[in-house]
């Protein structure tokens, strides 16, 4: 017989009606030629040996018997149509009866039907009815036959009566009893029908899912595998299916190549469910690789015993990829792709080893960061920070460990490198990062370093060193390195906007005559021409478009424009050589009434050099060409201090620039 299969379940559509007509076939052949072949037999041996008849009068009834018992037989092999088959059973069983009634009667008399009785039995096999009423109605007429020819007998009427009222009541029996059997029969049909839409329903919940689904019985036989399965493993499903489960799934350790164990050998070894390891391979039929990760699970039957495992799997390339991002992000700078500080801090400690001695290590700070953030935005910074990498990367060895541990710090660690090497390598460093410039500015690092030698030293302690060592460096170097940044910035500003030159060397002058008018020493002389002239550098954060813009100017684009005394005060005030010029400029837009920006200082509260520079700004822009204002004459613009003077402009300084810079009676 055929081995049931969970796959021939799921081909199945309906239920196969003509494989039950089939089996109802192959049970009434066994019955009916069991039957008739035993009573052949039986009928000659009774007849000639117990009644000794003529065997000539014996053998042809019994004869036909048997060819009858050998037809069924034969019936069952050679024909295909099951209905057919059953409509031969139906005339071979009633010219049984017939034969037996007319060739026996007079022998065994009412025992012929009991013979009738077991043929309509056999009858009751079949779900269709009309097996059962072609037996039904031979045997009625065969009653009716025999009642016929034996009515000489005594007390007939009361036999016969009897064997009516037993035939009625067999028959209701056999028909109440065939009504079981078929309300049976349509019980476990439906029920039948309910489990296969269930199974249906599984099947396409399979096939949709995502993931791939592998089943296999208790051998490790695959019963289904679903589309997605296929398509991983390169197997189709009629290729697949009847396959052992380690032919079809291939897998092998990424690094190590090695085979991996079958989690499905593992369900069946351990009895519960099983993970595939990190780091798996699924080798494909066409030898395709995708790392896939799987869960495999035990099947199990009423008795909780494991008749399978089923395997639920999916391609895990974009999540490693996703895994790869994310460990990358977490070791690597997200700006340069150099190593950050957590991994440079791991690093530093599986470094510390004596075979990896000497062991330096090299700090390095870019000088200026903020000041060039600050004067032409984040961009150029990162602009900066960038070319800085790329210099580091360019020049160390591919086996350094170089990390960019702050906005503008950098670490290099040299396994195996003395502190001769260190600093040829630093200069090195140097000179591939002075080759450019950022914004017209010279790029600037400064650099320290420090070598461990002996095993008893402290790692902590030599990168303690090397920062100090670079942070020396940095304050004999930074003074002078800010200061040509600023005035770098400030070139920069001429170059975006022209007028500002010119503009800004007219206002120095100015503030240089009103502090000769209050007879300043030749120091604050100094100062205060310097503030004048570099009062406006904070603009150069500011929008070209918005510097030359023709028009008068938007609320937005004024907003900016009132930001540039704070962006001033950001630049200068990381030099100490301007960080009184920083004070001034912060507030060269304060107004003696108080309404003045940024923070609206108010008389004596605004520093006097600021208040200098006011006056000297606002009397410069009056009488120069401005893209927003027209040009005053010089009578004009000294008519506008006069009425300004008390509320924009402090009344003792404007006193001071008209008459004594200007010439003008007050």
């Amino acid at each position: 017989m055929k081995r049931f299969k969970f796959s021939d379940l799921i081909s199945s559509n309906t239920f196969d009606k003509n494989e039950n007509l089939k089996s109802e076939n192959r049970l009434a052949c066994i019955f009916g030629s069991l039957l008739m072949i035993t009573g052949s037999i039986a009928s000659f041996i009774s007849l000639y040996y117990i009644m000794h008849e003529n065997i000539s009068d014996t053998w042809p009834g019994s004869l036909i018997m048997f060819i009858m018992g050998i037809a069924l037989i034969i019936i069952l092999r050679l024909l295909k149509n099951e209905n057919t088959k059953m409509h031969l059973f139906a005339a071979i069983f009633a010219a049984y009866l017939i034969l037996v009634v007319l060739q026996y009667y007079s022998y065994i008399g009412p025992a012929v039907w009991t013979i009738s009785l077991t043929i309509t039995m056999i009858s009751i096999l079949y779900g269709k009815k009309r097996m059962l009423f072609i037996i039904a109605s031979t045997i009625t007429l065969l009653v009716i036959y025999s009642a016929y020819k034996n009515i000489g007998l005594d007390m007939w009427e009361f036999y016969y009566a009897a064997q009516v009222v037993t035939l009625i009541i067999i028959f209701i029996v056999i028909r109440s009893i065939h009504s079981i059997i078929l309300n049976r029969a349509n019980k476990i049909h439906e029920q039948y029908n309910e489990i296969y839409k269930s199974e249906e329903k599984l099947n396409l919940t399979l096939r949709s899912v995502g993931d791939g689904v592998i089943t296999v019985d208790a051998k490790g036989i695959i019963e289904f595998i679903n589309p997605v399965g296929q398509n991983l493993t390169g197997w189709f499903k009629e290729e697949g299916v009847g396959e052992s489960f380690e032919n079809v799934f291939k897998i092998v350790n990424e690094y190590t190549r090695e085979k991996v164990e079958s989690p499905v050998a593992l369900v069946f070894e351990k009895k519960q469910i099983i993970e595939l390891a990190n780091h798996t391979i699924l080798i494909s039929k066409n030898g395709k690789e995708k790392p896939v990760e799987d869960t495999a699970a035990p099947i199990l039957d009423k008795s909780g015993n494991i008749s399978g495992a089923v395997l639920v799997f999916r391609d895990f390339s974009e999540k490693k990829e996703k895994q790869k991002r994310i460990e990358y992000l977490s070791y690597h700078d997200q700006l340069t792709g150099l190593y950050n500080r957590r991994f440079f801090e791991e690093e530093l400690i599986r470094l510390d080893t004596k075979r990896n001695l000497p062991l330096s290590i090299i700090y390095a700070d870019v000088n200026g960061l903020k000041i060039i953030n600050d004067a032409f935005g984040h961009e150029r910074g990162d602009e900066l920070i960038q070319w800085v990498a790329d210099a580091l990367k360019t020049i160390c060895r591919s086996d350094d460990i170089i990390a960019r541990i702050g906005g503008d710090e950098f670490v290099i660690l040299l396994p195996g490198t003395d502190a001769v090497s260190a600093e040829k390598l630093a200069i090195r460093i140097i000179e591939k990062i002075e080759q450019r410039k950022i914004a017209d500015i010279n790029i600037s690092v400064s650099f320290g370093w420090d070598t461990k030698n002996e095993d008893d030293q402290l790692i902590l302690d030599i990168l303690k060193n090397a920062e100090d060592s670079m942070y020396q460096k940095k304050l004999l170097n930074s003074t002078s390195n800010r200061s040509g940044i600023i005035r770098a910035i400030h070139s920069a500003l001429f170059i975006k906007c022209l007028r500002e030159e010119v503009h800004s060397k007219r206002v120095g002058a100015i503030c240089k005559q009103i502090g000769q008018a209050y007879q300043l020493n030749a120091d604050e002389m100094k100062e205060l021409t310097a503030a004048g002239e570099l009062h406006d550098i904070g603009k150069i954060a500011i929008d070209e478009a918005i510097l030359n813009k023709p028009g008068s100017l938007s609320k937005s684009e004024w907003a900016q424009i009132k930001h540039h005394p704070e962006t001033g005060y950001r630049l200068l005030s990381t030099d100490k050589e301007f960080i009184n010029i920083a004070e001034y400029i912060f507030a060269h837009h304060e107004r003696w009434d108080g309404i003045g920006y940024p923070k609206g200082l108010k008389g004596e509260a605004i520093n006097w050099q600021a208040r200098v520079i006011a006056l000297a700004e606002a009397y410069d822009a009056m009488t120069s060409e401005c893209p927003y204002r027209s040009v005053l004459s010089k009578e004009q613009a000294i008519a506008e201090i006069k009425k300004n003077s008390g509320t924009q402009f402090d009344p003792e300084i404007a006193q001071v620039f008209l008459e004594k810079v200007l010439g003008i009676a007050w």
